[in-house]
């Protein structure tokens, strides 16, 4: 049975949308002529540029939201979060912070940091965003944001595998225009925001905009507001217009910006056997190394397949819940990002045609944050002697002799160690140190003849540094004294250079060029069909150089890929009010190099693919005063990236994290779209979007601590396994459970199955001749698996936004209220990095009630 057919929110949701356009239809034709009113601001005339071109939104043959000025300044958004919680079908997620942050469209989630780059490609004006940078962009100066579903590979490039984001921001115009405004509310927040903007002469404009903002939280901790976010930016544009037919834009920012530790708590374990472990088999470890322990591929072990012996309760089994924060999430890191971004378009009109060239270079500085409220008392591997703790001076190496000495493990020949200390995890959040720099040449046509036509070249490149550093707290203020010793050591695991900073545990170089090139296709083959073809060719170059890892792998490594990504569209116009369109398109996301592994064939992974099929419609209704659009996709991901260990471990350090494509997945949705003018005063709005994303080839990556695969619904067998010991003979592992780890029939993590969004929105004019609006949404988003076994869920919740103003022709004010309702369903839930064998969630709270006040003048 079709699975769309087991669903009957569905068919009851396409029922009545049907029935509403036929009532729609019919009253188009019984009253023609009526007088109605359309200036409501939510069905004015909207166009777009998601094509490179301007289109209507009701015409462009793509699902595509676009968000205006007055939408994201009467929805009161702030940041990227804010416009994925406004756009149907989209999920945020994050690691603990927004460095970690990641967008899914349409189900296509990455399964923790993997990579370098996100699904979903983000832009400014056009302008790629390089890395995980995008999520710091701020809202400022914004004439609309487009959010593009499906990919759109072919005509943007860049990794825009299941999306496109694009922030297109407010040109200068001859007009003069300037406003300043403040923002104050409860729980830290506050800010100022401005912008001024003229003409100089009839041929130059400049515009200005800056914004200072603390976003604040719910949570505070000493003088802390957990998981707030403070924002400082600026944007600079000048805009010359040298003749008529030629425009030269150049854009300069700098974004400042940092988020606070977010606030959460570590759950009890509650889920794993309770079985003696056999220290003898294992040389004392509570944990299998791969190629120590046990021989992948041996007898019926898998080269992906998993083994651990069962033990005491280590992992968290069921939904994620909401709790008093311990004060930080374990794990979850704060972040500074610093970045300078630069861009300039020359726009010429030759005749029917016009040439574009866009020069953008960027530099980005991300650090993570790590602070004493975050680290926990737990035992924790000390390896030595590969990674010893410095004393800033000279390597201090721990020993047996050290107080809270858990036990002494023999991994391959090396003693590693387990102290009762308080630490950080190792890993988190990288620290990054970013340059970039593209250039792109078009060409367009720009005639209303039948064909229309496009084509260019690209070209880019990116230098990035990227590292980890070490479990550490800095020797000078540590709360055990600056005195670092034996005893201090034993404490609090103190690794510090001579200045102070955290010592580097892993620091891969990369270097990336990128070309490719494009051309686009679009004609009139009757006076209702239009079929179009774009392709882009893409070529990229890679060299990774692996500085410093702790697994003592090192040197530099290349690797190249090339492909294809073609997109064919069909659009049928019905009549004046109803457009359908067919888009078949190849998504293509970039492939990369594995540090901290020697292996050959775990050094490079491919680019991942995917194939997506959307039937769509889009039908203007009641003569302009409403819409409703539908699209049915089904989406075929193929070599899609997974995150593993490597089958490499020198016997002394834990295995490195690794990407590679065992992944393939089956998705098949519909996503519905409604708007509707009620009256001259009122506006009705909603969506829902059912999303099923189901593993058809995965595999869960090797796991350390204590598993329990029946749990996981994964298929498990005991394994008696001899291990030879000193002496001679050998010691059988009568208690090891062995798995192939096969994840096919799961969902997708990070994927809401369905989803339903509503709004209506409420203006009148005053006596005074201001005006009075009123905004309110809300948000339905179904259960959400956090994990890929998907035994660690978040439940389905409501999030409800209210936001009321008054707008005078200079003078405004706005009272914005977020999570309405006070809903304290968390917002994320991970497992901290493995290093300390703890397989128990981080759960991240959700934000209580907020309101805050803002108050403007427009000059």
């Amino acid at each position: 049975m079709s699975k769309f057919k087991q669903q009957p929110l569905y068919i009851a949701v396409v029922a009545g949308s049907l029935t509403t356009t036929a009532m729609a239809a019919t009253d188009e034709a019984v009253k023609p002529d009526a007088d109605i009113n359309r200036g409501q601001p939510v069905l004015e005339e909207v166009t777009v540029t998601a094509r490179n071109r301007t289109e209507s939104l009701q015409e462009i043959p793509v699902a595509i939201n676009a968000f205006s000025s007055k939408d994201i300044e009467r929805s009161a958004m702030q940041d990227l979060r804010d416009v994925v919680r406004s756009s149907p079908g989209l999920v945020y997620d994050s690691s603990g912070t927004i460095a970690t942050g990641a967008i899914t469209i349409r189900g296509m989630s990455q399964p923790g940091l993997i990579g370098d780059d996100t699904n979903v490609a983000m832009f400014v004006d056009g302008v790629y965003v390089s890395g995980r940078a995008s999520t710091f962009m701020p809202m400022m100066g914004l004439e609309r944001v487009e959010v593009v579903r499906g990919p759109q590979s072919a005509i943007y490039g860049r990794n825009a595998f299941s999306g496109a984001m694009n922030y297109i921001t407010t040109k200068p115009t001859e007009e003069f225009e300037a406003k300043i405004e403040a923002t104050t509310g409860a729980e830290g927040q506050s800010g100022v925001e401005a912008r001024i903007a003229s003409a100089i002469g009839d041929k130059l404009a400049l515009s200005l905009d800056l914004v200072d903002s603390e976003s604040g939280s719910t949570f505070k901790q000493g003088d802390t507001y957990l998981g707030g976010i403070d924002n400082e930016a600026q944007r600079l544009r000048v805009l010359f217009t040298p003749t008529d037919t030629l425009e030269l834009d150049l854009s300069v920012a700098h974004v400042d910006v940092h988020e606070h530790h977010n606030a959460g708590y570590e759950v009890t374990p509650n889920a794993e056997h309770a079985v003696e472990i056999n220290p003898m088999a294992t040389g004392g470890a509570p944990f299998l190394i791969p190629s120590v322990h046990y021989i992948p591929g041996a007898n019926t072990l898998t080269p992906a397949g998993m083994a651990a012996v069962t033990g005491a309760p280590s992992a968290y089994y069921g939904e994620a819940k909401a709790a008093d924060p311990d004060g930080f999430a374990g794990n979850a890191f704060g972040v500074t990002n610093e970045s300078d971004l630069y861009s300039l378009r020359v726009n010429w009109d030759i005749a029917d045609v016009t040439l574009t060239s866009i020069t953008a270079a960027s530099d980005t500085v991300t650090r993570s944050l790590q602070g004493y409220a975050n680290a926990y008392m737990a035992p924790t591997m000390v390896f030595a002697p590969v990674i010893p703790v410095s004393n800033g001076f000279s390597p201090v190496t721990p020993t047996e002799d050290m107080p809270n000495h858990v036990a002494t493990i023999n991994l391959g020949g090396t003693n590693a160690y387990l102290l009762n200390v308080l630490a950080y995890n190792y890993g988190g959040q990288p620290n990054d140190d970013r340059t970039a720099f593209s250039q792109e040449f078009r060409i367009q046509s720009n005639d209303a003849g039948p064909l229309q036509w496009s084509a260019g070249l690209l070209y880019s490149e990116v230098e990035l540094d990227q590292w980890l550093t070490s479990s550490a707290l800095p020797a000078s203020g540590s709360p055990f004294g600056d005195e670092i010793n034996s005893a201090s050591i034993a404490s609090s695991i103190l690794a510090v250079d001579e200045n102070g900073n955290a010592t580097k545990i892993t620091q891969t170089n990369h270097s990336t060029e990128m070309t490719s090139a494009f051309a686009a296709l679009a004609y009139d083959v009757t006076d209702k069909l239009n079929v179009g073809v774009e392709a882009r060719y893409t070529r990229e170059d890679k060299i990774a150089n692996n500085v410093l890892h702790f697994t003592g792998a090192q040197g530099e490594v290349q690797g190249d890929w090339d492909w294809v990504s073609p997109r064919l569209i069909a659009t049928y116009t019905y009549d004046e009010y109803t457009n359908f369109y067919l888009n078949i398109a190849k998504g293509t996301k970039s492939g990369g190099i594995n540090g901290g592994t020697p292996v050959e064939s775990e050094m490079l992974y491919d680019p991942e693919s995917n194939l997506t099929f959307e039937l769509g419609a889009k039908r203007t209704v009641l003569d302009g005063r409403g819409y409703m659009n539908i699209a049915a996709y089904r989406i075929d991901w193929d070599d899609q990236h997974i995150r593993q260990f490597s089958q490499f471990s020198n016997g002394a350090t834990i295995p490195a994290a690794i990407t590679t494509n065992l992944g393939a997945v089956e998705i098949r949705g519909i996503e519905i779209e409604t708007a509707f003018q009620i009256s001259d005063n009122w506006a009705f709005h909603s969506a829902y979007t059912f999303n099923d994303a189901e593993v058809v080839k995965g595999v869960q990556s090797v796991t350390f601590g204590y598993v329990d695969y029946d749990a996981m619904g994964l298929d498990a067998t005991n394994y008696p396994f001899c291990l030879p010991v000193l002496g001679g003979g050998c010691e059988v592992m009568s208690n090891l459970m062995v798995s192939d780890g096969d994840l096919s029939g799961k969902t997708m993590i990070n994927n809401y199955r369905n989803t339903f969004n509503a709004g209506v929105r409420y203006s009148r004019d005053m006596a005074n001749g201001a005006e009075f609006y009123m905004d309110l949404s809300s948000v339905w988003k179904d259960k959400r698996y956090i994990n890929t076994v998907n035994t660690l869920w978040i439940d389905d919740h409501w999030d409800t936004n209210l936001v009321t103003g008054i707008e005078g022709d200079n003078w405004y004010g706005q009272l914005s209220v977020k999570n309405l309702m006070d809903d304290d369903t968390p917002s994320s839930a991970y497992r901290p990095y493995i290093w300390t064998q703890n397989q128990a969630p981080s759960i991240v709270n959700r934000m209580g009630r907020m309101s805050s006040l803002t108050v403007g003048y427009r000059f």
